[in-house]
């Protein structure tokens, strides 16, 4: 699957970079890039649910929509337990059996 550059430098900016929670998603979504916004709500909507904007994804940019729906497709394809562990929250609930 090949994936555009303005979605992947998109999810570069929705993830940690440096520290202890690198790779991990940011807690919440960046507020000055909407494209990294748009990738975040995407993981987010695949991984963890709860934390998806539903005002975000009603007022999203064709654009950002783009982007949304091809990281949706993305996540989609891959194996869920290779990956699982990119959103904190998810992880602290599977470890206390919660998910």
């Amino acid at each position: 699957m090949i994936i555009s550059d303005k979605a992947a430098r998109a999810m570069q900016q929705a993830v940690c970079q440096r520290g202890k929670k690198k790779g991990f998603l940011l807690a919440r979504p960046p507020r000055v890039d909407t494209a990294a916004s748009a990738a975040w709500q995407a993981a987010a909507m695949h991984y963890n649910p709860y934390k998806v904007s539903i005002g975000a994804l009603m007022f999203m940019s064709p654009e950002n929509r783009a982007i949304y729906d091809e990281w949706l497709n993305i996540f989609e394809t891959l194996d869920p337990k290779a990956i699982a562990k990119i959103d904190r929250d998810r992880v602290a609930l599977q470890g206390l059996g919660a998910w």
